[in-house]
């Protein structure tokens, strides 16, 4: 089997989404927590462990402003506490514990806490990247935390803002942050001006049809020129379907559906067999 798609340490990595012609990255989605709470630093380090260079984290604000990792605008799902992750200070937020996995009324409790933005940044400083969901209102405090952390190379801010809005931030920043934009056919209208004026190093892709233009062979090949390309195939996900429910079964008519149209970017619940089968099918074609 090819060890192509598999990257020795996080610069081989960044090279090559810099590149926008690699041919996959796995991306975990919420860390990789079957065996540890999802959103955890637990889930973080399993990923780098097993060399998944691209982390897909949810943010937060808590009511003193302090940034932490949690999905849901409330804990009760995640953790032993109940209410909204606003209504609490820091402190407050950091004394409940995470429920295993995906969490839920019957999962067990563990003795991992809600992590910050700065303890997840210092995870994976040099090793790993963060793409920040759920984070766009957020990004004038996670860029704070960034220049703390000195860790601008370690995220991938994403929105489907309009232009305007995208680059008034930006150029209002000293330094940059790894973008990428969301398009669907709600939003295909922006894609040529978001090429000429604000280019970004990944596009994420939202349909809910095989049939929709944005899945058309001029678009895709349009922003494969230009960008890397996402797609996320969780179950609830904007995918037509090819989730990684039908992935599990049948991997070409998920993850190898993706593929055959040149995305090289997916966002799973199962990276490692994700990256598995990449590696099997380009072996295949080598």
């Amino acid at each position: 089997m090819s060890e192509s798609l598999r990257f020795t340490d996080y610069n081989q990595f960044l090279t090559a989404l810099y590149h926008k012609n690699h041919p996959f990255f796995a991306a975990a989605h919420r860390g990789m927590w079957g065996k540890a709470p999802e959103n955890s630093l637990v889930a973080f380090a399993n990923c780098i462990k097993h060399h998944v260079y691209l982390i897909e984290m949810d943010l937060q604000q808590t009511k003193d402003g302090h940034l932490v990792i949690m999905h849901d605008d409330t804990v009760d799902r995640t953790t032993d506490g109940t209410g909204k992750i606003a209504d609490m200070t820091l402190t407050e937020a950091r004394h409940l514990r995470l429920k295993e996995g995906a969490g839920g009324k019957h999962a067990a409790l563990t003795e991992c806490r809600i992590p910050t933005i700065f303890e997840a940044l210092s995870l994976v400083k040099g090793k790993a990247m963060i793409n920040a969901d759920k984070s766009w209102d957020d990004r004038y405090e996670l860029y704070e935390a960034l220049e703390v952390m000195d860790a601008f190379d370690h995220v991938l801010l994403k929105s489907r803002q309009p232009v305007d809005e995208v680059l008034d931030f930006f150029q209002s920043r000293e330094k940059a942050i790894h973008y990428m934009h969301i398009i669907s056919d709600d939003n295909l209208d922006q894609l040529d001006e978001l090429f000429e004026r604000f280019p970004p190093v990944a596009i994420e892709i939202l349909f809910h049809k095989d049939s929709d233009l944005v899945l058309s062979e001029p678009v895709l090949s349009k922003m494969r020129s230009r960008a890397n390309l996402w797609v996320n195939s969780l179950d609830d996900g904007e995918n037509a379907g090819h989730n990684d429910a039908l992935s599990l079964i049948d991997p070409e008519r998920g993850w190898g559906w993706h593929l055959d149209r040149g995305i090289n970017m997916i966002q799973t619940d199962y990276p490692e067999k994700a990256l598995a089968y990449a590696q099997h099918r380009f072996a295949g074609k080598s």
